[in-house]
């Protein structure tokens, strides 16, 4: 698809979706718009099946309403959000003003929208929205994919270690307090652990919540959003796998903004609002100045670490070749296949690693508390 969007920058077009919304004065604002494309909006795989019903039924000769009647009876639970779209465009709304009336969608796709209807290649755009929907999903299971299992098994493994300490631990304590043996080193250590579990575990808890309520309310704060991605980036093994699927987000997401004619710094404005991670994130404002100053795009990428050398090389290839939105799509590619063999690896060596770290946690517990009765056993 090849859209050049820089002719409707200004619409004022009176059906323009510019005068149907109440915080727009110009086509132009929607570029200084908060886009949430991860938000609390239809979620992602909702409109990933919805541009792809709509493109198929547009090509096969439907009418926007039949359409859009046809995807409601796919999509029932937003239903109510289909039928306001249709009975808009019944009064005379364009599809993408209908589709701003709902509040439901980003402004970015109102305005992918937009330009489609007035250039007459709706179907190609809607196509180019659920590739880019479907690859964003890709991206968020490859990233809970490698996180959740290993969280869970250490989350697991936490929870019977103070459940042990708190109420077996004790039991045995208490039974080898009446005992005049001395009890072997190993035991001792867990009996004193335990000891400290039970004293340290209110405050503990109680610290935990605190600080959880405090981080969910600092959440979107820059250097809460700053430290917590320097922090997961440095994790051992998953650190690496984290950077390349927001590397893929970002190159992806060029990419699609690039192909569709979008300008350079437009792309990279609205990117910063695509790719919720602070160092891409913070790199882009910073590179955006730059890029004004007649700088190129690779040379400003070079100066942040986030962003690898050999990808800095292939996008100085692109620039020069002026076929920058083609390089991005591969070096997208690239990493997306680099996060599915990475991502299988994984899953299939750290299981078995985790489930005997678990079981040598719990293991070690229950072993140290049995071995006096297996001593005093013996000597009998």
């Amino acid at each position: 698809m090849s859209i050049d969007i820089t002719k409707y920058k200004t619409s004022t077009k009176p059906e323009s979706i510019v005068t149907n919304t109440k915080d727009s004065s110009s086509l132009l604002d929607i570029f200084n718009k908060d886009i949430k494309l991860f938000g609390d909006q239809l979620n992602m795989k909702k409109k990933e099946a919805f541009y792809a019903e709509m493109e198929v039924l547009l090509k096969a000769g439907l009418d926007l309403r039949t359409a859009l009647d046809l995807v409601k009876t796919s999509l029932k639970k937003e239903e109510a959000i289909f039928q306001n779209i249709s009975d808009a465009i019944v009064k005379g709304a364009s599809l993408s003003a209908a589709m701003a009336s709902t509040k439901k969608f980003s402004n970015y796709e109102i305005f992918s929208i937009q330009i489609a209807e007035e250039s007459g290649k709706l179907p190609p755009v809607l196509k180019d929205l659920n590739a880019y929907f479907t690859k964003s999903l890709q991206y968020k299971r490859m990233l809970i994919s490698a996180l959740s299992y290993p969280v869970l098994v250490i989350f697991v493994a936490i929870m019977a270690l103070v459940f042990l300490l708190n109420f077996l631990v004790p039991l045995f304590g208490d039974i080898y307090a009446r005992l005049d043996h001395e009890l072997p080193p190993i035991t001792t250590m867990v009996v004193t652990l335990s000891d400290y579990v039970q004293r340290l575990t209110v405050p503990v808890i109680i610290g935990i919540i605190l600080s959880s309520i405090v981080l969910y309310t600092q959440r979107k704060k820059a250097w809460f959003r700053k430290w917590s991605a320097v922090i997961l980036v440095r994790i051992p093994i998953f650190g690496g796998l984290v950077k390349k699927i927001y590397l893929a987000r970002f190159t992806q997401a060029m990419s699609f903004l690039l192909q569709s004619k979008v300008p350079m710094l437009s792309a990279i404005d609205l990117v910063k609002k695509m790719v919720s991670f602070y160092p891409i994130e913070h790199s882009l404002e910073n590179i955006q100045s730059e890029i004004l100053k007649g700088r190129a795009l690779f040379d400003c990428l070079s100066e942040y670490s986030i962003y690898p050398s050999r990808m800095i090389s292939l996008i100085k290839v692109g620039e020069e070749a002026n076929q920058l939105e083609n390089m991005f799509s591969k070096i997208s590619s690239q990493y997306n296949d680099e996060v599915e063999q990475k991502t299988k690896m994984l899953g299939s060596l750290i299981e078995p690693v985790l489930i005997v770290f678990l079981a040598v946690v719990v293991g070690l517990v229950l072993v140290s508390m049995y071995l006096p009765i297996f001593k005093l056993v013996t000597n009998f």
